[in-house]
């Protein structure tokens, strides 16, 4: 059965305007005034995410994920590489030139090499491997050989009858890690980047007893034009009762469908080993490698007209627990000012009149056994700053997350700040003390720091966030081995 991934958004904002009416004194607040009357200067914005997959957003958006952010066609962005691009798709971006190119066959690879494959394929059969380590790279598809079979439904020991099945007729679709890929099957497909997706269990699904097939791939390495390549092979079986029983288990060739792998940061196929390690000096500060929390914090840049001000604050959850931030600015930076000096020239109680917590929610349903995860994120807007808390990361919820998107969970959240309260340089000492605590303290603490400009310097604008004690900087990076200027922070 085709698996799908649902993701629930439920937004909870609650926000009232206010409502005043004239009055004979004008220090006097009409009776229609309630707790909730001060506004934000914006409403605040959010995201869930896990890898480079969006779950769902503050607009309440909701989908049928299966691949998607973990997958980009390349004939979508026809364009080429952009600042667009790097922008909002910055992974693509990254890799965007080693994409396969188009053929004489448009999307799948070139007539003379499906030709080479098919053949050689026919001359080594059952050969191959079973394993491959790559997670990002490009597919391709090669296609099929569309051998025909001569298969008999038994009844007992005798034949009741023949049918003739052509393979890739009837291979419609793949998966990969329990993933579907999206708009292959046997025929065709397009180039497209595959992110963060192992290619662990490959199997097709067979549309003529309509089964979902596994162990019938091998990984093979093939020659040619000079250079070795490295293509996804399947063996068409299929299984049916009908009037007797067919059991085809395949014919050991695996040339049915072909499907061409391409490592995304163009580093060349070796046969005996076809993910080799690009990099064979360990990073002993690689922080993927310990459970973690990863925050950046930063100030968006200045805009010429319209200029508005606003954080982003990421919150990369990969241990088993909740995580809170606290960013330490006043309520008059973040609200509408005309409301607060009502509030304030009156000396009335500010937090009575402050907008209540906003809540953002969600589902995540597990198609593989049922399960269902609950996840959020709450805003406290506070007289002297703003609480950030997640809810909902588990064990569980950690496991199905790598297995399906091999990454953990990721809050997203823009909150806005009153241009006419404050400018950008008296906003950042405050965030510059901004705090984070667990519900339980993962091995590390990332405040990540984000190189920018044609000379990679650090973002000015990234803030300081400082985890509670006992952590302290176990590694500053610095720009001339890694991409970016992350602190580490460990306990002792």
């Amino acid at each position: 059965m085709k698996k799908n991934y649902f993701f629930v958004a439920a937004c909870l904002v609650v926000m009232c305007s206010a409502f005043w009416t004239s009055c004979s004194n004008e220090n006097k607040i009409d009776s229609v005034f309630t707790p909730q009357d001060v506004k934000l200067a914006k409403n605040p914005d959010f995201r869930l995410s896990s890898g480079y997959a969006v779950l769902a957003e503050s607009s309440g958006t909701r989908g049928n994920v299966v691949v998607n952010g973990n997958y980009f066609k390349i004939q979508d962005f026809g364009g080429g590489k952009s600042d667009w691009m790097k922008s909002n798709y910055p992974v693509l971006y990254n890799y965007f030139d080693n994409a396969p190119s188009t053929t004489d066959r448009g999307e799948q690879v070139s007539t003379a090499e499906y030709q080479a494959v098919m053949n050689y394929l026919k001359n080594h059969p059952d050969e191959g491997g079973t394993t491959c380590n790559l997670t990002t790279y490009f597919i391709q598809n090669v296609g099929s050989s569309y051998d025909s079979y001569h298969l008999a439904f038994m009844n007992g020991a005798s034949v009741h009858h023949y049918t003739d099945i052509t393979g890739g007729n009837q291979m419609d679709y793949f998966e990969l890690n329990n993933l579907h890929v999206n708009d292959y099957n046997a025929h065709y497909g397009p180039r497209a980047l595959c992110v963060n997706i192992p290619l662990v269990n490959p199997r097709y699904h067979e549309s003529y007893a309509s089964l979902t097939e596994e162990n019938h791939y091998r990984f093979y390495v093939i020659e040619y034009a000079g250079k070795k390549n490295l293509y996804l092979c399947f063996d068409y079986a299929t299984k049916k009762y009908d009037n007797g029983q067919l059991d085809f288990g395949g014919d050991g060739v695996f040339s049915d469908w072909v499907i061409k792998i391409i490592p995304a940061d163009g580093s060349e196929i070796d046969p005996d080993n076809p993910d080799p390690d690009p990099d064979p000096d360990v990073d002993p500060y690689d922080f993927y490698a310990y459970d973690h929390v990863e925050v950046n914090l930063s100030v968006n840049d200045k805009h010429d007209e319209g200029d508005w001000i606003h954080t982003k604050l990421s919150i990369h959850i990969r241990a088993v627990t909740d995580v809170e931030v606290f960013i330490p600015v006043k309520s008059e930076y973040y609200c509408n000012v005309d409301d607060m000096n009502i509030v304030i020239s009156n000396a009335l109680d500010l937090v009575k009149y402050i907008p209540q917590p906003t809540t953002e929610s969600f589902t995540i349903t597990n198609q593989d056994n049922g399960d269902t995860y609950q996840v959020s994120a709450s805003l406290s807007f506070e007289p002297n700053g703003i609480r950030i808390t997640t809810y909902g990361m588990t064990a569980e919820l950690q496991d199905y997350l790598n297995k399906t998107y091999g990454d953990g969970l990721t809050f997203e959240i823009w909150n806005y700040y009153n241009i006419d309260a404050i400018d950008r340089e008296n906003l950042k000492p405050y965030l510059d003390t901004s705090t984070v605590s667990f519900t339980s303290d993962p091995t590390l603490f990332v405040n990540a720091f984000a190189p920018i400009g044609e000379d990679n310097h650090k973002n000015p604008w990234d803030c300081v966030v400082t985890p509670p004690a006992p952590y302290s900087i176990w590694y500053e990076r610095t720009y001339d081995k890694y991409y970016d200027f992350d602190v580490l922070y460990k306990k002792p």
